[in-house]
């Protein structure tokens, strides 16, 4: 790829830029400043007289409001700068579209229409289960002959929880049988005992050892993913692997798509970087961002997707098929506190493991001095000590709410969607079994 040019799209807009930016960290200095310094001043002030708590108090108030003001700052000068720097580098390409997901009807239409939409990313293997996707950048567009679709993405289940945040690709061969063939990196054996927790799918035995300790392949057709895992693929999807940059992607072959998915892929620069000003890094993002553009060209070459790179093949393959999936809400970009993964772990488990503490804690004390009374009395003690009451309570409490907790584990474990324990065994919904 050639050297990013610098910024000069009209100096104006480097101008323009530049400004915005250095608004942005005043901003944010200013707001820093509340927490920074109101907060240890209401410390010292906020000890004596009523007067000197009430501005104690504002000042603790006007911490919390400038904190978060620093925080809303620097997420809009990330998606505002990196919206209008893809709609520049977007319209040196020929054919490619950049929708800022907060132009809601334009990034909805391209996502749910067309041969790839973001329903096709629902039950193949890569992503859990989601409701609503909440879309930051979507570029879309033929890259020669093969309609493709790449998104900065977060998506959410029906809980309001986040089970992805990433970059999603998909592209529309037209080829491929009947059946879902994932592969995503190998994670070593509880790695991928962890992943497969729950599923039925199979485990694809890869005839290149070199490739069985870089990826994991599933199938629900053993055949047909051994005709789609061909060494001349294993060793592009190594060549992917690279352009990922270490990222832990996944692709599925389904229903005439290849689709993947690119958890932690961002395309906002770093947060520090508004304190900097641009002529020190934005060539660099620049660089960074016109290989995000080519990323789906380069996929495709590497992959060999397009007919050109198929000798035999002068007419495209047939349509994309039609996956059966739940709707999807698509809506912009959303910021949710207390939605992510942390969340939704203390959601699932926090309760139970608070139930298994509190009954281990006190059925534990309670058999402890049961144990002690039992030692210096005998079992006289059960019918004739006072305390044998209260113990006895303590102890019913502790097997109960251990018991509880457990049970609450075990649901969660049980109803937890994985991505592929969502997957069907014969294929994508509608899908014909192999005869």
């Amino acid at each position: 790829m050639a050297a990013a040019t610098p910024l000069v799209v009209g100096s104006s807009l480097s101008l323009q830029l530049e400004r915005q930016r250095a608004r942005t960290w005043l901003g944010i200095r200013i707001a820093a400043a509340f927490p920074v310094l109101g907060w240890p001043l209401a410390f010292l002030i906020g000890d004596g007289s009523e007067t000197r708590d009430s501005i104690g108090g504002f000042l603790l108030i006007a911490g919390i409001i400038g904190l978060f003001t620093t925080w809303v700052f620097i997420r809009d000068w990330q998606r505002g700068f990196a919206g209008k720097l893809l709609d520049v580098v977007a319209a040196e390409q020929p054919g490619l579209v950049h929708i800022d997901g907060q132009r809601q009807a334009a990034a909805r239409a391209a996502l749910t229409s067309g041969d790839i939409d973001i329903t096709a990313f629902q039950g193949v293997g890569l992503v859990e289960p989601f409701a609503t996707a909440q879309v930051e950048h979507v570029l879309s567009g033929p890259v020669g002959r093969v309609p493709f679709l790449l998104t900065e993405v977060r998506l959410v289940n029906q809980e309001g929880y986040q089970v992805f945040r990433g970059a999603l690709a998909g592209f529309a061969t037209g080829r491929g049988g009947e059946a879902i063939t994932v592969v995503g990196r190998d994670w070593g054996l509880i790695g991928n005992a962890v992943a497969r927790f729950g599923s039925t799918i199979e485990r694809v035995t890869l005839e290149d050892p070199t490739f069985e300790s870089i990826f994991e392949a599933y199938g629900t057709d053993q055949v047909e993913a051994r005709v789609v895992l061909t060494t001349t693929m294993l060793e592009r999807m190594r060549a992917l692997d690279t352009l990922a940059r270490g990222l832990s992607f996944r692709c599925a072959f389904a229903g005439g798509r290849i689709l993947l998915a690119f958890p932690g892929m961002r395309w906002r620069p770093s947060w520090w970087l508004v304190t900097r000003p641009l002529a020190g890094w934005v060539t660099e993002y620049r660089q960074w961002l016109e290989t995000l553009i080519r990323l789906p060209a380069r996929i495709i070459e590497v992959l060999a997707l397009s007919p050109s790179a198929r000798p035999g093949m002068a007419s495209p393959a047939g349509p994309a098929r039609p996956l059966a999936a739940a709707p999807v809400s698509v809506t912009a970009a959303a910021d949710e506190p207390f939605t992510g993964g942390l969340s939704r772990i203390v959601a699932g488990v926090g309760m139970a493991l608070i139930y298994i503490a509190s009954g281990t804690l006190f059925g534990g004390l309670a058999a402890f001095f049961g144990w002690m009374i039992l030692r210096e009395e005998g079992w006289s003690a059960i019918v004739g000590n006072p305390f044998m009451p209260m113990i006895a309570l303590g102890l019913l409490y502790g097997i109960g709410a251990v018991g509880f907790g457990a049970m609450r584990l075990f649901t969660f474990v049980r109803t937890w969607r994985g991505p592929l324990r969502g997957l069907p065994a014969s294929g994508w919904p509608g899908a014909r079994r192999r005869t």
